[in-house]
């Protein structure tokens, strides 16, 4: 007997779409919809995320949440946020992007006039057919975290990389540059913890262990 296949995402593709096509789309989708949009001069990619894949957002969130609490700083979160770089004809909607300080709360930015987000939080169960990285590169955006992973009983054991800005192009490295202390190791290892035990127990153990490097 065939397996059933397992969901995931669903992504469309669309070529020759105008960027004043784009804009028109955004507003006629609205701002509740689930669909996440890319653009990169011409290219338009839809994505429809499943649970699975905003559980793995939360989750990476909910760990953001406690380091900046046990550091004691200010965090802005944009979940969901539009991220445009008109002059060079692009966009994306990320996962989450984040402002290690206190910044009013929006639903869209012009990186041609906005200054760009500490961290952008990036999760994909399927391949973009358009590379994010040069889009985050063009905005300016120090540092991505982006988690790979599959919907099914191996879910929570992806992959997890952290890239940092080094001129205009990312490069992969194995801690943070805003949380300096934080391996993608102890992200990865957390993401697992919160579907092996539970995600209160995963939580309590990486605030024990943030506080023993305070």
């Amino acid at each position: 007997m065939a397996r059933k296949p397992l969901p995931t995402e669903q992504r469309i593709v669309l070529s020759d779409v105008s960027w004043q096509q784009f804009e028109k789309l955004l507003v006629e989708l609205g701002p509740e919809r689930q669909t996440r949009l890319t653009y990169l001069r011409g290219k338009l990619e839809m994505m429809t995320p499943i649970d699975v894949h905003e559980r793995c957002s939360k989750l990476i969130d909910s760990l953001i949440l406690v380091l900046v609490d046990e550091m004691a700083v200010p965090l802005t979160s944009l979940m969901p946020v539009t991220l445009k770089q008109v002059e060079i004809g692009c966009a994306t909607e990320p996962d989450a992007c984040y402002y290690l300080e206190e910044r009013p709360r929006r639903t869209e930015l012009d990186l041609t006039q906005d200054l760009p987000p500490d961290l952008l939080v990036e999760v994909a169960l399927t391949r973009s057919q358009i590379e994010k990285l040069p889009i985050y590169a063009s905005m300016g955006i120090p540092e991505v975290w982006r988690y790979i992973t599959t919907a099914g009983d191996d879910m929570l054991k992806g992959k997890f990389s952290i890239y940092q800005l080094e001129d205009d192009d990312y490069v992969e490295q194995s801690r943070s540059m805003a949380f300096p202390f934080l391996p993608a190791a102890r992200i990865l290892e957390f993401m697992e913890q919160s579907d092996s035990m539970s995600l209160a127990a995963a939580l309590r153990l990486l605030r024990a262990w943030v506080q023993e490097r305070q």
